[in-house]
């Protein structure tokens, strides 16, 4: 049965000499994956984060959906500017990592959806991208550290900042955990190089901790030095 959806793109992969399984996700389905027979003639439409139209066939529970058109929802800018085509891979890839295949949830593409417009729209403060949306992107895979009170220690296997630090579990505090705060609360944030790329570290190792299954990141390093 013919489909539409809205997705936004994340991966692509080669499936034969002509034709494509990419991975979008999807505003009904979540995270899913397509065969896009004839889709390396369209490359060029298939830019990390590009939010799409799609017409596609299949049966909800078919691993593989039938990917037959895809139609931009908007413009976007990232693959002229290599600052900007770095965070959209990055994000992409901490999408494609940190979410399971078939959840369905409204939320987090509405979520991804609007950090696509804040991107495309962003002119200054790119550095901090990364790091934002990682701080971000906690509260909606329901792993946002919890904040007590006068906290200021940063526990990473608990998941809180609080005013001690537990023995035997991995801490920290200072300016990288004054910066998590301060993003959580919704206040304004800038840091030097040092304190954003000691910051951008910790959350990349609480992600380790609480999504399970997560491995290392492809773009983890290309980030680092293209922002540096």
């Amino acid at each position: 049965m013919k489909q539409n959806d809205q997705g936004i793109f994340l991966n692509r992969t080669a499936f034969s000499d002509s034709s494509l399984i990419v991975t979008y996700y999807t505003a009904s389905k979540g995270l899913r994956k397509f065969v896009f027979k004839g889709g390396k003639k369209k490359a060029h439409q298939l830019f990390p984060l590009a939010p799409t139209e799609l017409t596609f066939y299949g049966r909800q529970e078919s691993d593989l959906l039938q990917l037959t058109s895809t139609e931009a929802l908007f413009p976007t800018d990232f693959q002229f500017d290599p600052v900007k085509s770095t965070i959209a891979f990055f994000i992409a890839e901490t999408v494609r990592k940190c979410v399971h295949e078939f959840d369905s949830d409204a939320h987090v593409f509405t979520f991804i959806r609007e950090k696509v417009l804040e991107l495309q729209q962003a002119e200054e403060e790119l550095a901090h991208f990364p790091l934002f949306f990682l701080i971000d992107f906690t509260e909606i895979l329901g792993v946002q550290p919890l904040v007590e009170q006068g906290g200021s220690i940063f526990d990473l296997d608990e998941g809180n900042i609080g005013k001690f630090a537990p023995q035997g579990h991995r801490t920290a505090q200072g300016e990288q955990v004054t910066c998590i705060l301060k993003r959580i609360n919704g206040i304004e944030v800038s840091v030097n190089k040092e304190v954003r790329d000691a910051t951008l570290q910790l959350m990349m190792e609480y992600y380790k901790i609480h999504v399970p299954g997560l491995r290392e990141f492809e773009t983890y390093s290309i980030v680092q030095e293209i922002l540096s």
